[in-house]
């Protein structure tokens, strides 16, 4: 008997500590955040929070003291009380999400003060670096494609920085400035996401963007905004804190930003647009600068995309080794981004030729015996989810979709999904 409960509790304690490693795996996912938390836990995933899928946790400082000291705590449960010592692993498994939960509320203060020193450290760096072109590009979806595409096009030009991954907030901005930004940095991108209102706009006072790109908006992170209407305030944060430049680059086709866009003309922004010809969007009289690109004769193709880009009385063929006919608009705005930075369209058209797929984002991966993957589990959201269907449709031969769950919908889940 004594042998079987030692066998017990072996596993018992094994369990505990995978238990442990996911929930630090997935406090990073939600970054630390306890709204983004609570929205988790009301899903059906995240009311089997004892049972929990495993995950393997990221290794970094603040992960390993999580799980360091959320670990001591169960040890002290264990060890400490004068109970039948099934009974002991018992509480302490119950009580083992509970304990990283209070931990984090603990980690976060001392994490706010370090945080607040980086940022402050960032922003001192850049008021000191000698004058350069600062892009913001922010939106629901399309923003990482659009900065990746942009960078490419940049890079034909000048020395250019750019926020790595999806790594769009304050303390990943202020990360990158400390590490990378070097006196020969000329464009800076960064990518601003944000999970509610006035998140924008610090880190358009910290980089001071003069030229911003706005994708699209869509019921992602409805959870955590409330509506739709609250998702278009938090990003128009960036057009707001626009510096001298000041020019607002708007996916006419998309509703809500078309919205954006015509409140920024009323303000006074030069606002530019970029649409595709099948949507007819037509560019209404104003006093304020206003320019259009135009994506039409969009051919998509089972290795890539091939459109006719016109800028005024400018135009040129473009082919671009990126899957999807989706994808035309996100290298609309990365071309429109880089005439906003004083590049020639012509050259912005032939450095486009350039962009190659982002790792994750409608990646090709080949498989055995002719198979081939596409990888796109970057960012799950409907419009991807479309477009990713839209791509399979063209394909041949037998055809398989292996769907993730999309997060943080709110009221739009149902349906989306």
């Amino acid at each position: 008997m004594d042998i079987l409960i030692l066998l017990i509790a072996f596993v018992w304690i094994i369990r505990i500590i995978g238990n442990t490693l996911t929930y630090s795996a997935l406090w990073r996912v939600k970054e630390y955040r306890l709204d983004r938390m609570v929205i988790h836990l009301r899903t059906p995933q995240g009311r089997r929070f004892w049972w929990p899928e495993r995950r393997r946790p990221a290794i970094s400082p603040k992960s390993a003291l999580l799980v360091l000291l959320s670990l001591s705590i169960s040890g002290s449960i264990v060890w400490t009380f004068n109970l039948p010592i099934l009974l002991r692993l018992a509480i302490a498994d119950i009580l083992s999400f509970p304990v990283t939960w209070i931990l984090v509320l603990m980690l976060n203060a001392p994490t706010k003060v370090y945080h607040a020193i980086l940022i402050a450290s960032a922003v001192r760096k850049l008021r000191s670096h000698k004058q350069m072109i600062v892009i913001g590009v922010t939106g629901s979806f399309g923003k990482t494609s659009t900065k990746e595409f942009l960078a490419t096009i940049l890079s034909k030009k000048y020395t250019v920085l750019k926020t790595e991954a999806s790594k769009n907030s304050p303390i990943a901005i202020a990360e990158t400035v400390l590490a990378d930004l070097t006196p020969e940095t000329q464009v800076f991108i960064v990518e601003m996401g944000a999970y509610k209102r006035g998140e924008i706009q610090t880190m358009a006072e910290m980089v001071q963007p003069t030229i911003g790109i706005v994708t699209a908006i869509n019921a992602q992170h409805q959870d955590l905004f409330g509506s739709l209407d609250a998702t278009m305030a938090a990003k128009y944060e960036l057009i707001q804190g626009l510096r001298e430049g000041n020019i607002g680059i708007f996916n006419a086709d998309n509703a809500f930003i078309r919205r954006m866009g015509e409140r920024a003309k009323l303000e006074g922004h030069a606002v530019w647009w970029y649409t595709e010809e099948s949507s007819k969007f037509k560019v209404q009289s104003s006093k304020v600068n206003t320019k259009i690109f135009v994506a039409s004769d969009i051919t998509a193709m089972i290795n890539g995309v091939e459109f006719t880009c016109r800028f005024g009385k400018q135009y040129a063929r473009i082919s671009v080794s990126v899957l999807g006919a989706h994808q035309v608009s996100n290298i609309l705005a990365a071309i429109a981004g880089a005439v906003a930075a004083d590049m020639e369209f012509a050259e912005a058209v032939r450095a486009a030729s350039r962009i190659q797929s982002f790792p994750k984002i409608m990646e090709p991966v080949k498989g055995i015996h002719g198979a081939t993957f596409i990888n796109d589990t970057f960012n799950n959201n409907p419009d991807a989810a479309k477009a990713a269907i839209a791509y399979l449709a063209k394909t041949k031969g037998r055809k398989m979709l292996v769907f993730q769950p999309m997060v943080e919908l709110g009221k739009y889940a149902a349906e989306s999904h």
